[in-house]
């Protein structure tokens, strides 16, 4: 299996470390394509699209910007070219055997309006209740969503676009919700070329049946665990159980995660810098679409704190646009977007009762 590069740039060196390094490739790349560059990069030769014609292999679009990479591909099939991956560089995963499955998305099915992920709640509350959740889970009851509710809205959301490409089940705490394997079967069905994500603490993954892995497994889920402090005095154990059932992982290792962030500003002038922790986050929930996370629950949040923050932009996913036209809304700011800001904080849990200032900064 020949591998070209697309982008000569610190993107695809990245990708050539992996490959020369990690995945042990080395002898199967033939060098990169780049519209733009000539000559050598990283000491293999830099073709452009002309010099290639032939090439029956593997190209790898080593682009971060989707939108870029997404023009990119289109151009590549128009001209005949297949075999065509989208590089995304994980941290941090299962024992390495296949490249292309780990670390790239495969872009076939890229055709049309593509939305590049979407996550949708099975479980709105959490075993851990962080200060500092953009998904406000720690004020959320321990109710159980209704299933056909939940599959009605990914029916819809799949009648918006052409592709998807990666959907995440979350919450929450995703394990809480007993009927996970129904979820699990279910959504792959629905969408059979898109990359399922199951996102968790890992704190129940020891708790799980064989079943559960089993069909966790069987339906090629990945299981992305953010390491908190309590999930690092278990990983071990945890990766153990995944790697015995061969289950695709990656790790948010515990460094990345003792850090948090306050996500909102009771002002809209906040003293803090304005920043976005869920630009590509669209979020689905009890028959809505929304641009990111704290924009669907911030009703919930309303309620629960008795406060006013804007709850403009979330969307019927049964009345809004479609394709190309609902990837325009949902990329425009709200105005909730000038609520919220960065401000770190230590990770740390809420305790019983959650209090206002465990997510938002009352300046």
């Amino acid at each position: 299996m020949e591998i070209l590069i697309y982008g000569a740039g610190n993107n695809g060196k990245l990708a050539l470390d992996l490959l020369e390094n990690d995945y042990k490739l080395k002898q199967n790349i033939v060098g990169f394509v780049d519209m733009n560059k000539s000559g050598k990069y990283q000491n293999y030769p830099i073709f452009n699209l002309e010099e290639i014609k032939s090439f029956k292999g593997v190209i790898v679009i080593a682009i971060i910007n989707f939108d870029i990479a997404k023009d990119v591909c289109r151009l590549l099939k128009r001209e005949g070219y297949k075999n065509i991956f989208w590089f995304q560089y994980k941290r941090e995963v299962t024992k390495y055997k296949d490249f292309l499955v780990e670390q790239c998305s495969n872009c076939d099915a890229w055709t049309g309006s593509i939305l590049q992920q979407v996550e949708m709640h099975i479980m709105d509350s959490c075993n851990l209740n962080c200060r500092g959740c953009a998904h406000f889970s720690p004020i959320f009851s321990n109710d159980l969503p209704e299933l056909s509710s939940r599959l009605s809205d990914v029916k819809m959301l799949k009648d918006k676009f052409s592709h998807i490409i990666k959907f995440y089940i979350l919450g929450g705490e995703p394990f809480l919700n007993p009927e996970i394997n129904k979820y699990i079967c279910e959504i792959h069905k629905l969408l059979p070329n898109s990359e399922l994500y199951i996102v968790t603490n890992g704190l129940l993954i020891e708790k799980l049946s064989k079943e559960t892995l089993e069909c966790i497994k069987d339906n090629q889920v990945w299981i992305s665990i953010s390491e908190y402090e309590p999930t690092q005095k278990k990983i071990d154990t945890i990766c153990n159980i995944l790697d015995e059932y061969k289950i695709l992982y990656e790790l948010r290792k515990a460094k990345d995660k003792q850090k948090f962030c306050l996500p909102l500003s009771l002002s809209e002038h906040s003293k803090y810098p304005h920043t976005c922790i869920s630009d590509i986050c669209v979020t689905i929930w009890n028959g809505k679409i929304s641009r990111c996370p704290q924009l669907m629950y911030i009703s919930y949040f309303n309620t629960y704190f008795k406060t006013n923050l804007p709850e403009t932009g979330v969307m019927s996913l049964n009345n809004c646009p479609e394709g190309d036209a609902l990837l325009s809304v949902l990329k425009e700011e709200v105005p909730l977007c000038k609520h919220c800001v960065k401000n770190d904080i230590e990770w740390e849990i809420c305790g019983k009762n959650p209090k206002l200032e465990d997510f938002a900064v009352l300046d």
